[in-house]
């Protein structure tokens, strides 16, 4: 049986150092790894954890200081996303650390100099808009976290044609596309996606194993997925390429 003391005491844990080993923990409350999995299966059920490849880590909200959860998987996505960037496109950038990654790695890029870039994400737009030759548009609206979201944000999207959308998701476990944990968000994702020739999902393996709540973008109207193949998401993979979504794995 779990005991709430403990999982409570490793929940704290978590919300200050947000990624610890199975082991750590198994050490730290002198009790056995296996109990410790059933300690984190409780906090993962409540939504607020997820665990992976022996580790817990905190449930993010596509906060793009979380880079560090999984940074090396989410450059090696920035790096081949970056390959569909050619000067003069017009881009939308979703917010999210994965898609943050992206635009580190256009700033970076000898060969991306004349970029055209809408945004919700303010980060994004403070990050891109100090560098000579990228034109960045930011709605209006209010914000949330490091986002602009409501109804004119929605409605500022409903008038942008752009090349490609580079989407973030909150997670994609087991439902019908990308997935936003926030009502306020939906609305914006959707407008979002929905502006652009082409829309390309920039997901890490964590996205696998956890979901929002709401569908903003459903795989069959999306192009390309970017991600990491791990012995967990296989199958999902595999579903989601059925859908005529070309993957690609890095």
């Amino acid at each position: 049986m779990a005991n709430s003391f403990r999982i409570d005491q490793i929940y704290a844990l978590l919300m200050k150092n947000t990624r610890v080993s199975v082991e750590e923990l198994s050490q730290k409350f002198g009790v056995t790894p296996m109990t410790i999995r059933r300690d984190l299966l409780v906090l993962e059920e409540q939504g607020l954890i997820y665990r992976t490849r022996g580790y817990a880590c905190i449930l993010d909200s596509n906060r793009t200081d979380s880079l560090g959860i999984f940074e090396e998987e989410k450059k090696r996505i920035a790096a081949a996303a970056l390959k569909f960037v050619k000067n003069n496109m017009s881009l939308v950038m979703d917010s999210g650390s994965t898609v943050y990654a992206l635009c580190e790695a256009l700033i970076q890029s000898p060969e991306v100099t004349i970029l055209d870039i809408v945004t919700h994400s303010l980060k994004i737009a403070m990050r891109a808009g100090n560098i000579p030759g990228f034109n960045v548009s930011l709605p209006g609206g209010a914000v949330q976290g490091e986002d602009l979201v409501g109804v004119d944000v929605s409605e500022f999207y409903q008038n942008i044609n752009t090349d490609i959308a580079f989407l973030g998701s909150t997670g994609v476990n087991n439902c019908r596309g990308l997935t936003v944990s926030y009502p306020l968000q939906l609305s914006v994702k959707q407008k979002a996606s929905a502006c652009a020739s082409k829309r390309i999902a920039l997901l890490d393996s964590s996205k696998f194993i956890k979901r929002g709540i709401y569908v903003f973008c459903d795989f069959k109207d999306l192009d390309t997925l970017i991600t990491v193949e791990t012995g967990d998401n296989e199958e999902q993979l595999d579903l989601i390429s059925k859908q005529g979504v070309n993957i690609i794995l890095v």
